[in-house]
């Protein structure tokens, strides 16, 4: 396994995308594809889940970003644009609170108005009932213990992917496209590392370092409208108490429909691309 693992397409200026917890970097690419003209995007694999070496440190908001400017420093990258899904998110939140100068704007992709909850129901399941405790045991004793839980989030290769896809799309409203096929025929395994990369997210006070950046962010929150009540709920709770403590260099946009937000519509590339990018 590589130390980092990315898939790279285009010319110009830096941009690093960051994918979903489980997913590999190419789910930008529908993203990096439109951006090409402009911008070299490196889809990057997160570590221990995909084809990135995983950190093994205890996983904290500096450790994941001290992570991605390890990238950095080896592509001899000096600023980049940032894109950032869920997870993905969770670390270019990171990067661009500990580094800001390392950071030309940050694009958040349904992340930073909502804290990972405590019990993630909607993630896990009843399941999510122990997660508090396995958290606690993790903290006590790291290793050991995401050696014993690590069968449990990890799977081994589908044997029928497209049944995979069908059912992926159908629970998060999403038409098919080819860009979700190449997502999920592309490698992704959680390791030991990768696990501890998760609960090192479920700790991580998204919500509060957001509200500290310094660097011009755009958020690009889903409305769960039509697709999960209790999460449109919860999600217009979050924003309106964002929008009470409003960063000055934080501008929120609403997308309709579920979490992948780059999915649902060609808005978020065609404004991300609109910000830098002349037209011919």
């Amino acid at each position: 396994m590589e130390d980092f693992y990315a898939e790279i397409i285009g010319t110009g200026q830096d941009a690093i995308f960051l994918p979903a917890g489980g997913m590999p970097g190419v789910e930008g690419l529908n993203i990096a594809e439109h951006l090409e003209n402009g911008f070299r995007v490196h889809m990057l694999d997160l570590p221990g889940i995909g084809r990135s070496a995983g950190i093994s440190e205890k996983c904290t908001s500096k450790a994941m970003a001290d992570w991605l400017k390890d990238y950095l420093d080896k592509q001899e990258i000096e600023k980049a644009l940032l894109i950032g899904h869920s997870l993905g998110g969770g670390f270019a939140i990171s990067f661009a609170y500990y580094y800001p100068e390392r950071v030309t704007q940050l694009f958040l992709l349904d992340q930073g108005h909502k804290n990972f909850p405590r019990i993630p129901f909607n993630e896990f399941g009843s399941f999510a009932l122990a997660f508090p405790i396995l958290n606690w045991m993790v903290h006590l004793c790291r290793r050991p213990v995401l050696k014993i839980l690590h069968p449990l989030f990890s799977s081994p290769p589908s044997e029928d992917v497209e049944k995979d896809i069908d059912r992926f799309c159908e629970a998060v409203n999403l038409p098919k496209s080819n860009y979700i096929d190449q997502t999920f025929y592309t490698p992704c395994e959680v390791t030991i590392e990768g696990l501890n990369v998760m609960f090192g997210f479920y700790n991580t006070p998204l919500v509060s370092m957001v509200q500290k950046l310094t660097v011009p962010t755009t958020l690009f929150y889903a409305s769960f409208k039509g697709v999960n009540k209790s999460e449109e709920a919860r999600t217009i709770k979050a924003i309106d108490r964002l929008l009470q403590r409003r960063n000055s260099k934080l501008t929120i946009k609403r997308i309709n429909g579920g979490h992948y937000v780059h999915w649902n519509n060609g808005y978020v590339k065609n404004y991300i691309a609109e910000q830098f990018i002349s037209p011919h």
